[in-house]
């Protein structure tokens, strides 16, 4: 939709690296400054050596970080943080509020899970056995097995719920939301695969509808149903600044190759593997 899928085309939004120039009106970087950030969906991406940004979608890395590490964290978190911020929650709001979320072991799970609990929610993560360990230490409160019909088990008394993994349970976790609930954000959505299905006109139409379906099925009073989709977001930049200096964010690292290598990280995210995948692009 905003011509990110046009060839020739470079992948990529996440980064992090050193600032080789500035433009003439930037205040805030100096040449020599490490930093991380992102980059909107366009056909000019991240996997390079060099990289063309906005200095508003930069931030300074903080002293003794792993600097490659900090590249797997800005496209996740604000996808995240705009899933989060969809379905109301803030961190005025969050403290004390029970929170549902399916992917809780993904990236954007991960994420969740260690902002919610840092504001104060109460969150209850869906997620398969062998991650149980990792969603109590990123601030899961309640651990509810994906294997065993866990929607059956779940009561109507959550606050909001989150979907960051399938579509077909979509309305399963409308139906665990409390009347009067604050709502429902999701990020595995329908939309752009309708437009590519469909055409601009037909798309649209199916996805009015798709989206129409899903809020009547709200409980009563519940005022937010956010579909999300990825871009950059000054608020969610600061939010991530502070919560990496503070060190209560990050993700784990399961792959780290050069760009000579990229087919093993792009094989890596294709077969499921444990952390994110990070290519190495030197001079």
């Amino acid at each position: 939709m905003l011509g990110a899928g046009k060839f020739p085309m470079v992948l990529g939004n996440d980064m992090a690296g050193i600032v080789t120039a500035v433009g003439g009106a930037v205040t805030a970087f100096n040449i020599g400054d490490p930093v991380y950030g992102v980059k909107p969906p366009s056909t000019d991406g991240t996997h390079a050596s060099h990289v063309l940004v906005k200095a508003a979608h930069l931030l300074p890395a903080p002293s003794e970080t792993d600097l490659q590490a900090l590249a797997a964290l800005p496209y996740s978190f604000i996808t995240m943080w705009l899933a989060v911020r969809g379905a109301g929650l803030t961190p005025q709001n969050a403290r004390g509020k029970n929170v549902l979320v399916l992917g809780a072991a993904g990236g954007l799970g991960t994420l969740a899970l260690q902002m919610l609990s840092t504001w104060g929610a109460t969150v209850a993560a869906i997620a398969w056995p062998q991650d149980f360990g990792a969603c109590r230490e990123a601030g899961a409160s309640v651990v509810v097995d994906s294997t065993d019909k866990p929607f059956a088990s779940l009561p109507r008394t959550f606050d909001a719920t989150l979907n960051f993994a399938s579509w077909e349970h979509e309305r399963s976790l409308l139906a665990c939301l409390r009347d009067g609930a604050i709502g429902h954000a999701t990020t595995v959505h329908p939309l752009l695969g309708n437009f590519d299905e469909l055409g601009w006109v037909r798309g649209a139409l199916k996805t009015m509808s798709d989206k129409r379906s899903h809020r009547a099925a709200l409980p009563k009073g519940v005022p937010n149903y956010h579909w999300t989709t990825f871009r950059p977001e000054p608020a969610a930049l600061a939010e991530l600044r502070q919560l990496v200096e503070q060190r209560r964010v990050h993700l784990p690292i399961g792959l780290r190759v050069p760009m000579t290598h990229a087919a093993q990280a792009f094989d890596h995210v294709r077969a499921s593997g444990r952390g994110r995948a990070l290519i190495l692009c030197s001079v």
